[in-house]
Parts: C-alpha cells; structure tokens; sequence
C-alpha cells in the first residue's frame, strides 16, 4: 500500500505551488523566464540553447553535488560518531517505498517533483529571490556570486525538513549551479532543466 506520508505530501505539495503560484502573479515579468544575464550577449538565447545549458551545467555540478554531499557526510560521521542512511531525503524513501506497489499518488508525486517542483521553485528562487538581491543597490552586477550564495543558503534551508546536514550541503552547491546557469544564460529556463535532470537522477537512483 501506498505510504498515508506520500498522499499527504502530494498535497503539501500542491499547497506549496498555490502559495508560490500567488506570489509570482504579483511578477508578471518572471513568468516570461528573463533574468538579468551576466553576459547581455547571451539573454536572447533560443529556448534549446537554454535547455541544452541547463543539460551541461547539470553535467558538470551532478560530481560536485555528489562529492560534496559525500564529505559532508564523512565529517558529520567522523565528529558525532552516527551513521548516516544511504539516503538523505526523507521524500525519497517514501517514494522507494511506494514503488512496491505503484498508485496515482506516486504519478502525481513524481509528476510534481519532476516537472512542477523545477519551474515553480527556480521562478521564486532564481527569478525572484536572487535578481531581488542582485538589483540592491551596491550589488547589481557587481558581486553577483553574493545573490547567488544567499539565495542558496536560503532554498537550502527552506528544504531542511526533508534533508539531513549533508543534504543541505549538497543542496548549497546544487543551488549555486542554479544560480550560475541562471546568471549566465539569462534565461530561467536553464536552470529549470537543471533542477529537473538533478531531481529525475535522484529518482532514478533510488
């Protein structure tokens, strides 16, 4: 049977998206996926110039994460002494359970953490939060890597219910290469497709 924790979360999930959704109406510039790109040349990118640099950037942050999560947890384990599990979200096991025995909550939940999850989260972190901080006075287009490291300190803490200490390592560099894709291309929609091969090999794995 379908773990009751998986229903409830396809429908914290949605709650999450209505909550991001209202936001990001009050920004109707966000929705059309434009960021303030380091590089002017390059905002106008077509759209699979922006996804397959999303792909890349993916490529080259997939060994970061996973070394970083990995030290992360060789040091947590050297300093308290505690085995960590083989699995550090606790979403994740949820769905591995699930797989046993397949249902619509499970569709709906890797639909959500698939597709959704990637295009509301980076409107409101990458579209939002760090073009807010970078447009501050002193910051724009000065010390962009400051916008990009606050707003990954910040998404990783707001997924702190779900992951344990290496986990939130990881996601502070997972975060960064969001906000680098982003800053880079000018474009959401890379580090959208980043967000969603990341999550799909998570998925994968498990």
């Amino acid at each position: 049977a379908i773990p009751p924790d998986l229903r409830s979360i396809v429908f914290m999930m949605l709650g999450n998206y209505i909550g991001q959704g209202v936001v990001l109406l009050l920004v109707p510039g966000l929705i059309l996926g434009k960021v303030r790109s380091a590089d002017p040349m390059r905002s106008g990118l077509s759209w699979w110039k922006a996804m397959a640099a999303g792909t890349g950037a993916m490529v080259l942050f997939w060994p970061l994460v996973l070394a970083s999560g990995l030290l992360a947890g060789v040091f947590i384990t050297l300093m308290t002494g505690q085995e960590l599990p083989e699995i550090a979200h606790t979403t994740l096991l949820q769905l591995q359970q699930a797989a046993e025995n397949p249902d619509i909550w499970l569709i709906l939940a890797l639909i959500m953490i698939v597709l959704l999850t990637p295009i509301l989260e980076e409107l409101m972190y990458r579209g939002l939060l760090q073009e807010s901080i970078r447009r501050m006075p002193g910051l724009v287009n000065e010390t962009p890597w400051i916008a990009i490291a606050l707003t990954s300190i910040i998404f990783a803490v707001m997924h702190a219910a779900v992951v344990d200490q290496r986990g939130l390592v990881a996601l502070i560099v997972l975060s960064m290469g969001f906000g680098w894709i982003a800053l880079r291309t000018g474009r959401l929609l890379s580090c959208m497709v980043m967000h969603g091969l990341f999550n799909l090999l998570n998925l994968v794995q498990v």
